[in-house]
């Protein structure tokens, strides 16, 4: 399965102060498992050359790593920190993008190196999953983890290793000509609340469509990793109060009114969709108006019967 042996640096990973998780900086938690898959060999490091550049230096054989801040809406329950960890195969047993060649050691690779990582990096006391429909060096570029730390005294629940039995992957992939799969949650989503009057952005404008006196929504896709395992289809839906209730830019100030502002809109935007037949699941931690600019949340269509987490 390859050595997790870090690449040469000019600065060791063993020297690299390690960052302080703040859950109310989205960012931080991304940094904290880079800095960690660093320090296990399994991430990009940088590499001052004494030529004027830095230099991106990957693991060698392994494939490499990459965390990225994830909504909350979409953590596990329970959960004190959680990212979307990318996983990119080695060079040489990539898909040639050509010729659609994949290289016979390929899936291997794949398969051997996913369990690696995933033992690394719950050895240092994350809980990793692969979720979400299968994927293989014949249909992606990538794997997807979904990597997080439990609360203190929280047990893991994680998916049974039959929630995703049957399940195909939504574009993008190899084995599809379109990028949205059919229907587009986007779109389907979009309709209801269109329909309700609560939509105020559409897919290709943040132009308001409607007087935002109720704020304003806006429907983005978001990776089947983290779809739950009985949607039929699934998204990621963001509000923004109406620019009265607004924090101030120069002062920070929030306004009067604000905070039930908040309440009774995000209520409006889920009731409608409730209504429609789907799944609002808002953030655990409550918002805080001094700081954040919008509520969002991952709203689903169950499908007729589904899987559910287990411990």
């Amino acid at each position: 399965m390859g050595s997790t042996k870090p690449p040469t640096s000019s600065t060791s990973p063993g020297e690299e102060a390690e960052p302080t998780y703040n859950p109310a900086d989205p960012q931080s938690a991304p940094k904290l498992v880079n800095f960690h898959l660093r320090q296990l060999g399994l991430g990009e490091q940088s590499v001052d050359t004494g030529k004027g550049y830095v230099q991106r230096v990957l693991p060698d054989g392994l494939g490499w790593c990459r965390a990225l801040a994830l909504t909350e809406a979409a953590w596990p329950e329970g959960t004190e920190l959680c990212v979307l960890v990318h996983w990119y195969p080695d060079a040489a047993l990539r898909r040639n993008t050509n010729t659609g060649r994949v290289p016979p050691s390929a899936e291997e690779h794949w398969r051997d190196r996913l369990t690696a990582t995933a033992d690394a990096l719950e050895s240092l006391g994350y809980v990793v999953e692969r979720n979400g429909p299968p994927r293989s060096p014949h249909t992606h570029w990538s794997a997807e983890f979904l990597v997080y730390r439990m609360a203190p005294g929280v047990a893991p629940l994680r998916l049974s290793p039959e929630a995703w039995a049957g399940a195909e992957p939504n574009p993008p992939h190899y084995q599809r000509s379109g990028w949205y799969p059919d229907p587009d949650p986007v779109r389907e989503i979009e309709d209801v609340l269109g329909e309700a009057s609560v939509l105020g952005r559409c897919r290709y404008s943040f132009d308001p469509v409607q007087p935002a006196t109720s704020g304003v929504c806006h429907v983005g896709s978001i990776t089947q990793t983290v779809w739950p395992p009985d949607a039929e289809l699934c998204a990621w839906l963001r509000w923004w109060p109406a620019d009265e209730f607004e924090r101030a830019a120069d002062t920070g100030v929030v306004p009067p009114g604000a905070h039930e502002h908040w309440m009774k809109q995000t209520k409006r935007v889920q009731d409608a969709l409730e209504q429609a037949g789907y799944t609002v699941r808002w953030r655990a931690r409550p918002w805080d108006l001094a700081t954040e600019n919008y509520a969002d949340a991952l709203v689903h269509r169950p499908k007729q019967q589904g899987a559910s987490r287990s411990e």
